[in-house]
Order: structure tokens, then sequence, then C-alpha cells
């Protein structure tokens, strides 16, 4: 028992230790007793934004925000429609001003609008510094050289003393950041694919959450796989898709295009053009939809089963802020729990599991510690979708160190379709008035013990609860 939970403590220390502390400080004069929030965007080819945290600004406009990052983000502050955005690294202290909005322009009042803002620089090599210098520079570039004479020469000259001028610069995302700002510019030269891919695709790493990187990425790979479907090397691509439904045999046809060899590369092309595909009718959006779910149960890659998991969240109809669905569920000695119940002043967080996903028993090895440290607020569920109640008494007479609350799904498959379940395991966080909060939730691994903590926190210190907007 002893090495048991050491290994559990030990496991979930280091997923927190992979997280650093960020704290926004800042001044929003005209915009007290207002929410300000900290977003950003799951991914960049559904676009889909969670809220990091939020507060409200004081009577004297002052604000404080604190979050966790694992790498340097690009993430946007929002209060009502008023954005504005920054850098952030791990445990990263800022200091900013945001401006008022600017009324001396019309603003279209249904959209959103930019904010200044002012930032308190503490070093030339922090990730805003050094980024806003480089904007100076491209911009300065574009208003006096770009497109005058013999414009790819006029970039390749910019490109060379660019990296020279930041060689002493260490730090990657930087470099990304540049080198895609670049790459993009290239492109809008209309300098040829194959050397564009040859310089910054081929062989070279994915960068999913560098901002530059992926615009780069959608423009190079827009509409790809429908325009090669077309093609006579990818007719045979409709059939995988329409008719067999078959990601694998869908990732065999595309890879016949000469940029696309990689897998790797070759299976996120394919999950943007799914999506690009879904609204565009080229292929049968219910089958779309059946190879985007093969992709989040069968890829070995995260990122990738994120980013479909993301695009499946954003054609459903659960959202958070919406009502979870009603059920009634018997634990393992047949007495009922419902969700009004689970709810009664507590948040709930549910999982879907059954008792052959591996994924699943591997999640649960964390959530000991997570209920020693939230339990007093946070119901933790999981509910099987086993054949037979037997399944589930089954796994617990054989865990019994999991003492959480297990139910079994008597439904038939109906809340599974109600809950929309894609793929095992699925999470869920529950307000106390039965409303999402996360639709799908983080899992255990991931981040959600940030979004713990900001429930449990002493409400005068609070700054939110996590995905309380999320899509």
């Amino acid at each position: 028992m002893y090495k048991f939970f050491t290994v559990i403590f030990s496991l979930f220390s280091s997923l927190l230790m992979f997280s650093q502390n960020v704290v926004i400080r800042g001044v929003a004069k005209t915009y007290e007793f207002k929410e300000i929030g900290v977003w950003v965007n799951s991914d960049y080819i559904s676009d889909l934004q969670k809220q990091l945290t939020y507060t409200t600004i004081d009577s004297a406009g002052n604000f404080t925000l604190e979050f966790n990052s694992k790498e340097i983000q690009y993430v946007t502050l929002k209060v009502e429609k008023y954005i504005s955005s920054l850098y952030i690294e791990p445990k990263g202290n800022y200091e900013i001003i945001l401006s008022p909005p600017d009324s001396s322009t019309y603003q279209n009042p249904n959209l959103e609008q930019i904010i200044k803002l002012s930032i308190k620089l503490k070093s030339k090599t922090e990730i805003n510094a050094i980024t806003m210098d480089y904007d100076n520079r491209f911009d300065e570039f574009l208003g006096v050289s770009y497109l005058r004479i013999k414009p790819q020469v006029q970039i390749d000259s910019f490109k060379m003393a660019m990296r020279d001028f930041y060689s002493t610069v260490n730090n990657a995302y930087f470099k990304s950041y540049m080198n895609y700002t670049i790459a993009s510019l290239e492109q809008k030269t209309k300098m040829s694919e194959k050397k564009l891919f040859a310089e910054y695709l081929f062989k070279k790493p994915l960068l999913y959450n560098n901002p530059e990187y992926m615009l780069f990425f959608n423009d190079f790979f827009k509409q790809k796989v429908i325009d090669f479907s077309m093609t006579k090397a990818g007719a045979p691509m409709a059939f995988q898709i329409n008719d067999r439904g078959s990601f694998s045999g869908t990732m065999e046809v595309l890879k016949r295009d000469a940029f696309l060899q990689n897998d790797t590369l070759c299976e996120l092309v394919l999950i943007k053009g799914l999506y690009e595909a879904y609204y565009d009718n080229s292929f049968k959006q219910a089958s779309v939809i059946a190879i985007l779910q093969q992709i989040v149960q069968e890829t070995i890659i995260q990122e990738h089963k994120r980013i479909a998991q993301n695009i499946l969240n954003s054609f459903s109809k659960l959202k958070a802020g919406s009502s979870a669905p009603y059920f009634e569920l018997p634990d393992k000695t047949g007495l009922t729990h419902s969700l009004d119940e689970l709810r009664n002043k507590k948040y709930i967080y549910m999982m879907f599991y059954d008792v052959n996903c591996s994924a699943c028993q591997q999640q649960m090895k964390i959530i000991p510690s997570l209920i020693k440290m939230y339990g007093e607020r946070i119901t933790f569920v999981s509910i099987s979708v086993d054949k037979t109640n037997a399944d589930l008494k089954n796994f617990q007479s054989k865990n019994l160190k999991y003492n959480w609350l297990f139910l079994y799904d008597n439904t038939q498959g109906k809340l599974k379709m109600e809950y929309e379940i894609k793929a095992l395991p699925c999470y869920f966080l529950i307000d106390p008035e039965g409303k999402f909060i996360q639709v799908p939730a983080e899992s255990p691994e991931e981040d959600i013990d940030r979004i713990f903590y900001d429930i449990v926190k002493p409400k005068a210190k609070s700054h939110g609860i996590g995905d309380k907007k999320n899509h």
C-alpha cells in the first residue's frame, strides 16, 4: 500500500511540475467591476478557445490574474467585447495597462474590438520585447523595400540580416516566430510550393502551439485534401471517405501526395482537410464525423487526438454553460444516484470508461490524489459503459483502492448518445447548478488540477474557474 501511494504522489507531482505559475497584474481604467479573463487557443485548426482563468476588475481599475503554463503561449485578455493579447512564459510576472476603447473611430458593436495594451518590459530578451522589436523591423522592411524590385532577393537579404541580428537570442519559440512570418511573406510572393515545403516543412517539427507556424501551415495546406481528391492520384479518396468511412484507407490515398510522405504531417493535414470538408460538403458529413472519431480513438499523437476532438466538439450541441443531460444510474449495489443528487452544493467531475480501456485505468491512478486535495468541494464519479453491472462489480472488487463513486450505465447506449461519447475515457466538469463548465473536461493528467484549484480557492482570493466559458 505504501508503494502504491508513493507512485501516485510521484506521478501527480511530476505532472504539476511541468506547469509553472504565471501572474498578470494590470490597470484597466473605465472597465471597473467588469470581468476580465485569460483565453488561449485550444488549437489553431478548430480555433476553439478555452479560458484559463478570470477575475473581476476592482473599483480602482486594478486586477490580478494567475494561472499555470507549461510553455510560451500567446494569450488574449477579454473584457466583454474588448480584447488585447500578449505572450506569456512559465514563471512570468507581467505588469500591464489596458487602454480605454478608441472612441474616435467607428467600431461595429457586434464584433470584438482590439484595445491597446502597454506592458512593462523587464528584459530585452523577454518574449514580448524581442517579438515587438522584430515586428518593428519587419514593418519597416515592408514599408521601405518590399516588392519594389526582385522581391525574393529582397526577402532573402532581410531573412539573412534578421537571422544574423538575432543570432545571440536563445529562444526557440522566437526563432520559429521569425522564420514563419518570413515564410508567410514568401508564400504571398508566389514562391514555389516545392521551395517553401523544402525550407519550412520538410523534416521540420510540427509547432502546434506557435501561431505563426500554424498560420503558415493552414495557408500552405488550405483545401489540400479536397483539391487532391479531384486529381487522378487522389480520386479514390471519395470512396474511402464516403463509402468506407476509413481513416487508414484515406491516409493511404493522401500519402500519394509528394508533400505528405511523413505520417505525422499527413495525419494533421487530413484532420484539417476533414474540418474544411465538413462545411464544404465535398464529402458526406456523417462520414467525415466517423473518420474524425476513428482518429480520436486510433491516433498515437496526443495533439492530433485533441484537435480532432475539438473539431468534433465544434459540431456538438453540448456547450459550456448548457445543462448536462439528466440521469439516474445504479451503483454496484443497485442503489440509484441522480445528477441532481450528486450536484447538491458540489461540482461534479465525471468520467466515462469501460474495463477494457487501458488509458482509462491509467488515468484512474491519478484520481486518488485529486480527491485528497479537492474532494470536499468536488464529487468524483466514474460511469461504466460495460455490457453488464457485473463488469462494474468485478472491476471494483479488484480495485478496492478506488473508493469514489462508480455507477453503471444501464440506458442501453442512450446516455452515451446524449453525452456524445465518441472515445474513452471521456470527462465532464459540471457545476452545482447542473451546467457544464468544460465539455469535455481535461483529463487527470492534463491541467484539470488548476481548474479544481480555482473552484476550491477561498472566494476572497478567487480568480476564476478554468473553462467556465469554454466553447
